[in-house]
């Protein structure tokens, strides 16, 4: 038994371990190996190299005999002489290259190493990069014996040898003897340069600076030298190629069985599960829920195979709700090599290398919800430019950070094992609440800005940039919510309605612009009015006017007496567009009537030109067509001359409604393909819709079916790219007449239904009441359906049982293949099935078998 070293024996405690590492660097043995070689486990060999305890009576024996059998001595150090001529190198004959002896089977990563071979085929220094636990020495030795390089291989395992001893490992292992008055270094050149060798340099992570060197000096020896290093950071050595070893291949949340079954992740799981509990099957036990807790691990094969242990002491679904604890636990069996590798102490060793200004910015950068950018880490560190650029390298090199690479601009994001990590060291730091506010100070500069940005010529940009920040912008909500920050809540919620309106998240902007309002309790100031504006414009197109009207009126009287006409300007415009809905044209021509006035005497062309627009809409409403023609004529000069191609565009929409009313199908065609022609090269997929929608609404009176059909289904597609969900119901629903009149009874009955599930999901009442009156005239009707499904579900569901892959349903629904991934998560949740099979069976006998035809509207 090994015992705790008592006070005093410390000394004998390092010789011994000074010892095992001049006998593993021999031997080219890990510590792991060095374990097995003496039947003890890894941990204790690690006690005994760290001094941390003595080695008993009998490990002392077996290490003498090890030493006794064959292999070669350790190298020891001679005294320096005075140099002369150097011999030839002493060089002994290499044995059979000694790799990692691999206690278990390999397990998938076909297309790593069909992308890794080729590699270090083609390259002389190739570093293997990853996180702890990705598995970066194991995939590297079965590269190599997958491709069998000509030259031999020497493996040099690092992990434990300290710095400055790198070199003398390296001699070691090509079993290089010192020479008197020769410079080691000189010596391992010399031998490379009489027989090249592939070198394999394990673990070098901390021994970086001294690597780099070595693979500078071996790859100067010759060109037939090749070096081969794994290493959480990059060696960033000239020459130097680095892979990136990912994590394994997890399964979606909504795959079937079989194809979790089939993932390198969960197969990993099954393998080490079979090896503690023989006769493991993943058919007797929740394979979702194994594909589940692969995902929350990242993927990362140590934390799998870790994990895996428990099997046999719990069941599948408590490790999952165990999972954080599990990882922090040593194992039990003494005899097991992964004891004394828990996840943490392996992260935690990753986060020991980082100097401290890294560790500040990683710890700051776990606040992200989602992917981030430079800019966004700049921010939340409160350090400049240069040098947050210079420690997010120092953090990609370093394995933390993973970059997807943009046009604009690359992205960041981590691992949730590694966030989860760094979130702890900010929650121990000083700064951590600073961090949080410099967090949600940054999104809501982001989110004021993206009012304007939304609305000009770079919203396709502005789209993505806040796509990518959604999460955060949550949480920052949140946090201003919990802080009682609501002045930060409030510009938030305020300069994201563009962004809801866009995507058609109008009851979500709502809510939570709800919420900020509460929070201000009976403030009344600008930043409140401005938020009850934003909210009134969102009830306005959500179809709750009345509300609209409230919400505006109240802006009105804390807005008008502060003196900013333009504010009162958009706020009349707001409170005449609800009251035009409403049906109350009196008091919504008396609104407009006031913007004209206002933005006359402002002088604001812009905003004339949109006063003018709807006062004309109102002329319509009130069937004085000409008044209406020769207003939306002003309005669109205006708008030409101020060469606003998006404005022009909707005032052309606004003249081909007028038209259509005329019955001037010609002119209406002209001006809808003047918009159309514009919103193409705009790129703006609102516009497209708008446009589209129109043109199939023409086509659709002129009984042009085809046509109609083909417009309706572009402006569905344009709108649902964006999310926006109101206006493609109205779109779905024309597509859905064309098609009934095109005599596809099914397609037709298709695309109502997924309106109809849409603007269950929107709680749009005036969008339902007109799904309904579709279903109506083309006799589908509308009924409860089975197993509290939503229509979208149901419909999801029809479609699986039709055999069609979620890529296939995601085209055929309108849908983004990740939106089809989460309508089936909750459908089998819903149905208490297990996957597609059980999912079609329940879709047959409840009367939702697969559509007798598939359309996908048109866009195929």
């Amino acid at each position: 038994m090994d015992g705790a070293s008592p006070s005093g024996d410390g000394d004998a405690a390092g010789s011994m371990g000074a010892r095992l590492r001049e006998l593993r660097a021999a031997r080219g043995l890990s510590q792991e190996q060095l374990a097995r070689e003496l039947g003890v486990s890894f941990a204790t060999v690690n006690r005994w190299e760290t001094g941390r305890t003595q080695m008993s009576a009998k490990a002392r024996q077996a290490l003498a005999e090890f030493e006794a059998a064959p292999g070669a001595a350790p190298a020891s150090p001679a005294a320096p002489a005075p140099r002369t001529a150097p011999a030839p190198p002493d060089v002994a004959p290499l044995p059979p290259p000694r790799l990692p002896v691999a206690q278990s089977s390999f397990i998938g990563r076909d297309r790593e190493l069909a992308e890794l071979i080729p590699l270090l085929r083609d390259s002389r220094l190739v570093t293997l990069t990853g996180p702890g636990g990705a598995g970066k020495t194991r995939l590297a030795a079965e590269a190599l014996i997958r491709w069998a390089p000509a030259i031999p291989v020497v493996f040099v395992p690092l992990e434990g040898v300290p710095g400055p001893a790198a070199l003398v490992a390296v001699a070691a292992a090509l079993r290089v003897a010192d020479q008197p008055g020769v410079p080691l270094a000189e010596s391992v050149t010399a031998a490379l340069a009489q027989a090249p060798r592939l070198l394999v340099l394990d673990g070098a992570e901390h021994l970086r600076a001294e690597v780099a060197d070595i693979a500078g000096q071996a790859l100067g020896a010759g060109p037939g030298v090749r070096l081969i290093v794994t290493s959480r950071v990059v060696l960033g050595a000239p020459g130097e190629v680095c892979w990136t070893v990912p994590p394994l291949d997890c399964p979606s949340a909504a795959a079937g069985g079989p194809d979790i079954a089939e993932s390198d992740a969960v197969r990993l799981f099954a393998a080490r599960a079979r090896e503690r509990v023989p006769g493991f099957s993943l058919a007797d036990v929740p394979v979702h829920a194994i594909g589940e807790l692969c995902r929350r691990l990242d993927g990362l094969p140590l934390a799998i195979e870790l994990i895996a242990g428990w099997v046999g002491t719990l069941s599948v679904q408590e490790i999952l709700k165990q999972r954080a604890v599990l990882l922090d636990q040593d194992p039990a069996d003494t005899e097991s090599p992964s004891r004394g590798r828990r996840l943490v102490d392996v992260v935690a060793a990753s986060y020991d290398l980082l100097r401290p200004d890294e560790r500040r910015l990683l710890a700051a950068t776990s606040v992200f919800a989602g992917p981030f950018t430079a800019v966004d880490a700049e921010a939340v560190s409160g350090s400049g430019p240069a040098s947050a650029a210079r420690l997010l390298r120092g953090l990609v090199d370093s394995s933390w950070l993973v970059v997807t690479r943009g046009g604009e601009h690359n992205q960041f994001s981590m691992l949730d094992t590694m966030r989860t990590f760094a979130a702890a060291r900010l929650a121990e730091s000083d700064d951590g609440e600073q961090v949080r506010r410099r967090h949600a100070g940054h999104f809501a500069t982001l989110a004021l800005g993206s009012e304007a940005g939304l609305a000009g010529a770079d919203a396709a940009d502005w789209r993505t940039r806040l796509q990518t920040a959604a999460m955060d912008f949550d949480q920052a909500l949140q946090w201003s919510l919990d802080q009682a920050e609501t002045g930060l809540g409030l510009d938030l919620a305020t300069g994201l309605w563009r962004w809801w309106l866009s995507r058609g998240r109008l009851s979500y902007g709502r809510a939570w612009l709800g919420r900020v309002l509460a929070a201000a309790g009976e403030r009344r100031d600008e930043q409140v009015g401005r938020a009850l504006i934003a909210a009134a414009i969102l009830a306005t197109e959500n179809g709750d006017y009345r509300e609209a009207v409230r919400q505006a009126r109240l802006a009105l009287r804390i807005i008008e007496p502060l003196g900013v006409p333009e504010r009162t300007a958009n706020i009349v415009t707001v409170l005449g567009s609800a009251y035009r809905y409403l049906g109350d044209r009196a008091e919504a021509r008396r609104s407009f009537g006031r913007v004209l006035e206002l933005r006359t005497r402002l002088g604001d062309r812009r905003g004339l030109s949109i006063a003018l627009n709807n006062m004309a809409l109102v002329e319509m409403d009130d069937g004085e067509l000409a008044r209406a023609r020769e207003l939306l004529e002003q309005a669109l000069a205006l708008k030409r001359q101020l060469g606003e191609r998006q404005s022009v565009a909707i005032g052309l929409v606004n003249l081909g409604d007028l038209l259509t009313r005329s019955g001037q199908w010609d002119a209406a065609d002209r001006a809808l393909a003047e918009a159309a022609g514009l919103a193409a090269e705009l790129g703006i997929p609102q516009l497209v819709g708008t446009v589209r929608t129109n043109q199939g609404n023409v086509a659709a009176h002129q009984e042009r079916w085809a046509d109609a059909s083909e417009h309706y289904a572009v402006a569905v597609a344009a709108y649902l790219e964006i999310g926006h969900g109101h206006d493609a119901v109205e779109a779905m629903i024309g597509l859905g007449r064309a098609a009934r009149r095109l005599g596809h009874e099914d397609e037709a009955a298709g695309h109502l239904r997924s309106a109809e599930a849409i603007a269950r999901e929107l709680g749009s009442a005036e969008r339902l009441t007109q799904v309904h009156a579709a279903l109506a005239e083309s006799g589908a009707g509308a009924g409860p359906l089975p197993g509290g499904l939503t229509g979208r579900q149901a419909e999801v569901l029809r479609l699986v049982a039709a055999g069609m892959s979620n890529k296939e349903i995601a085209a055929a629904l309108y849908l983004s293949p990740s939106t089809v991934e989460r309508h089936l998560v909750t459908v089998y949740r819903k149905l208490g099935v297990a996957g597609r099979v059980d999912a079609t069976r329940y879709a047959v006998s409840h009367g939702l078998g697969p559509p007798s035809t598939i359309s996908t509207g048109g866009l195929s």
